[in-house]
């Protein structure tokens, strides 16, 4: 049996661009709260509202873009979204008023959701059937390592250029992301198939949407509390959070993705949900750096093995052709799940105090568990009584 390539310059040269796509993204995400309240006189509610209408943007955008991408040449879609990346990147440098800003920000966040829908569904598309947890796994790794290192540059080429320098190099990062993806010549999966017209969301996979959605629930509480809560636990750095976070990411996505191949989703997925759960209940006990670092330990699993086990398993469940759909539906709902917590978790860390949201958090990875429970592991168990009857 001939044995099928995972590393393909396919794959490669669209994980390349993946990454130099979420390094402009983050890049630009760690310093756009000091051009509002900085340059452009604004407050912490105007850079949460700018966050949040980037945010529905890719809402709204992404079932649509799954559809064109099931509809239409995946690669064309890709080389125009990225494209616009770049040259939204670059018109950063003529906002002169947050009105500006914030339609900029709406239309960046539509160009968003064309590119990573797009590329995710050409990565998707150049990975084998039997190594699709592993490819997906190391396919994330090009988000992770970007969201360790966007940030520090963003805020590292501020500190020593100027707003409109730093725009100029975010842009560079664009325009890399959009050479990677030019590379990939005369390679097309062309989808030809009466699913395609089935409508913009897959109903096959929103038991997955749904274990993401509530996912990144969580992990909006994470990424948008844990600096306050560190501080508020009297530590001084608490960006070690991130490092500590990132390191088991880049190890847990590709190994969770080769035992999903290899033994089947049941036994990874529980270790994710597992350790997610011990994420939240080491913050609630935390008191110095010990189970605060542990708790980012134990993060970078659950998250690394649900998040892209998730959409291996919702890829798998439908052909060539509705890819994009099934991308678009996902990653909508991770979307969704982001913007909905960071709202809800954050009113009640307001009023209950981080440690008690922390807590609470804990208990609702039973919602997700209870989900993949009724639709895998209880299903496999009626599967083998009426096998052994």
């Amino acid at each position: 049996m001939e044995v099928e390539k995972l590393w393909t310059k396919e794959f490669i040269l669209s994980c390349l661009s993946n990454l130099f796509a979420f390094i402009s993204m983050y890049y630009i995400m760690s310093t756009l709260p000091l051009l509002i309240t900085e340059a452009l006189a604004g407050d912490k509610e105007q850079v949460g509202y700018l966050f949040g209408i980037f945010s529905f943007a890719g809402v709204v955008t992404r079932p649509m873009a799954g559809y064109l991408l099931d509809t239409m040449k995946r690669k064309t879609i890709a080389w125009i979204a990225v494209a616009c990346l770049f040259f939204v990147m670059l018109a950063y440098n003529w906002i002169t008023s947050l009105s500006l800003l914030f339609f900029l920000r709406f239309i960046h966040g539509v160009c968003w959701g064309f590119s990573t829908t797009s590329l995710a569904t050409i990565a998707t598309d150049a990975v084998p059937f039997r190594k699709r947890g592993e490819g997906i796994g190391y396919y994330g790794l090009s988000m992770s390592i970007a969201m360790f290192i966007g940030p520090i540059l963003g805020l590292e080429m501020l500190q020593r250029f100027n707003y409109s320098s730093m725009f100029y190099i975010g842009a560079g990062f664009a325009a890399v992301a959009l050479l990677c993806l030019l590379g990939i010549k005369g390679w097309e999966v062309c989808p030809v198939s009466t699913q395609k017209h089935r409508g913009i969301i897959e109903t096959k996979v929103l038991s997955y949407g749904l274990i993401v959605f509530f996912l990144s629930m969580l992990y909006s509480g994470i990424l948008s509390f844990i600096v306050l809560f560190g501080k508020e636990i009297g530590l001084e750095n608490s960006g070690v959070y991130f490092l500590a976070n990132a390191l088991t990411v880049i190890v847990s996505r590709p190994y969770a993705g080769k035992i999903l191949d290899k033994k089947g989703p049941i036994g990874v997925m529980c270790v994710g949900f597992l350790t997610l759960f011990a994420t939240f209940l080491c913050l609630f006990f935390a008191q110095g750096y010990l189970l605060f670092i542990l708790s980012a330990l134990f993060l970078g699993i659950g998250f690394g093995i649900i998040h892209s086990s998730s959409i291996a398993l919702a890829i798998n469940k439908v052909d060539a052709s509705r890819r994009g759909v099934v991308n678009g539906t996902v990653l909508t709902a991770f979307d969704l799940g982001f913007g909905i917590g960071s709202v809800l978790l954050g009113v009640l860390a307001n009023y209950a105090g981080l440690k008690i949201m922390y807590l609470t958090s804990g208990l609702m990875v039973l919602i997700p568990f209870s989900i993949f429970y009724v639709t895998h592991m209880l299903k496999n168990k009626e599967a083998e009584v009426i096998n052994s009857n």
